[in-house]
């Protein structure tokens, strides 16, 4: 491993990105969303898929330059992304999220025609931050098998929610609902490492098995029908796969952005206190032996806080990409 500051990679990506057409505010997304998720630790969405979605810009399965439409006046709104990167479409469509919930309580954004979103936090932090409690979906290809089945049918589909305390403290919870990530998977595989139990199909190291089985199943499912169901979308085990080719057609990926205005339910300074007592509370729990009680976005927080001042470590292949684009 490798270390790199994070200045040097938001320089190089942005320069990657600008060259292929994007927007500095668009090329802002995806560099801050990928490099944010690093620096909280979360390697799999982080950084490393930077070259997949330069390759999705290149083979035309993204666009660098896509025309958003808008439909729906009420609370609830559609955004076709016109094969957007994920990232883009999604910060667009969290960004709307909140400024109706800011005048209904409540906002809602489906959001069509779009590619992979990165970690799901990297929106609900994004709400959090600007004081509404936050939430993200998205469906994906199929790579996790229904719970007792043998081929993959659902997606990873995660889910994340995230709601800020007093100060700082943050609540950030995202999850996938298969066991783990496939991109752990693909890690473990390329080392050489071995798979944990439970996370595979017996004899299927393709197969994802679902997060605690049948009610990872229905999580799933729920997912998947508030993102591909509710935008229109392909099912599940009808995208294409997110690292392999075509890289020149679109995947039509749906997601979901839902904002909830504090301040339309209560005192938001009341609410933050709160979340930060109930925070401490559990923080406070006390430990078995050899273990650490924490509250979901803590261990991220401090991995952020520490990669700030170290650097983002890279394996040697994702050093060597980020080598040559500098030359």
């Amino acid at each position: 491993m490798r270390t790199v500051p994070a200045e040097t990679l938001a320089r190089l990506m942005t320069e990657a990105l600008g060259r292929r057409g994007l927007s500095a505010e668009h090329a802002a997304y995806v560099v801050d969303g990928l490099l944010e998720t690093s620096l909280r630790g979360v390697d799999t969405h982080g950084v490393r898929l930077f070259p997949t979605y330069l390759a999705e810009l290149d083979g035309g399965r993204s666009q660098a330059n896509p025309e958003l439409r808008w439909s729906g006046e009420r609370a609830a709104r559609v955004l076709d992304a016109g094969n957007a990167l994920g990232l883009v479409a999604g910060r667009v469509a969290a960004d709307e999220a909140v400024r109706i919930a800011r005048e209904h309580g409540v906002g809602a954004v489906s959001v069509r025609d779009s590619n992979h979103f990165g970690a799901a936090a990297v929106y609900t932090l994004a709400m959090a931050r600007q004081g509404v409690i936050g939430l993200a979906f998205t469906n994906s290809d199929a790579l996790v098998a229904p719970h007792g089945g043998t081929r993959p049918v659902f997606g990873t589909n995660p889910i994340s929610m995230a709601a800020r305390g007093a100060g700082d403290d943050l609540f950030c919870a995202d999850f996938a609902t298969s066991q783990v990530s496939y991109s752990k998977v693909k890690h473990h595989r390329a080392h050489g490492l071995p798979l944990e139990p439970g996370w595979v199909v017996d004899g299927e190291e393709t197969v994802l098995q679902p997060l605690g089985g049948h009610k990872g199943q229905c999580l799933g499912m729920m997912v998947e029908i508030l993102c591909a169901l509710l935008a229109g979308m392909p099912l599940d085990a009808e995208l294409s796969h997110l690292y392999t080719p075509p890289f020149d057609q679109p995947r039509r990926v749906a997601h979901l952005f839902i904002a909830l205005d504090v301040a339309a339910f209560r005192d938001p300074g009341a609410f933050r206190e709160d979340l930060s007592r109930l925070l401490g509370g559990v923080r406070a729990e006390p430990a078995i032996a050899g273990a650490r009680v924490v509250t979901p976005g803590d261990l991220e927080a401090e991995t952020a806080a520490r990669r700030r001042r170290q650097g983002v470590p890279l394996e040697e292949d994702d050093w060597s990409f980020f080598a040559s684009l500098a030359g």
